[in-house]
């Protein structure tokens, strides 16, 4: 599936437990403790995106590690507010529970 017209998004963006250099894309008020791939989806399936679900893709940097990821259309608006958008969508998804 060519990148070209997709973000990709991983659960690391969102992680609280990882460093901005380590690979974490948004800052710690939209980052979340042990973000799981199916709240990722959900929030891009809410938010209207049509997500790609692929769960056996490693984070290039912990490529030992299969912690899938997810796959958008691009939108036009910068990826750093669309993972804003979702990261707080999980907070406040997580709240309600």
């Amino acid at each position: 599936m060519p990148q070209t017209d997709k973000i990709v998004i991983w659960p690391t963006y969102f992680d609280s437990a990882v460093s901005r250099k380590d690979g974490r894309r948004v800052t710690k008020r939209y980052a979340l403790k042990s973000p799981a791939l199916d709240e990722i989806a959900e929030a891009t399936r809410t938010l209207g995106f049509d997500p790609v679900v692929e769960q056996d893709k490693s984070y290039p940097a912990s490529w030992w590690k299969k912690s899938g990821r997810v796959l958008v259309k691009k939108t036009g608006a910068p990826k750093s507010s669309v993972l804003r958008e979702i990261g707080s969508l999980i907070k406040e998804m997580r709240r309600t529970d």
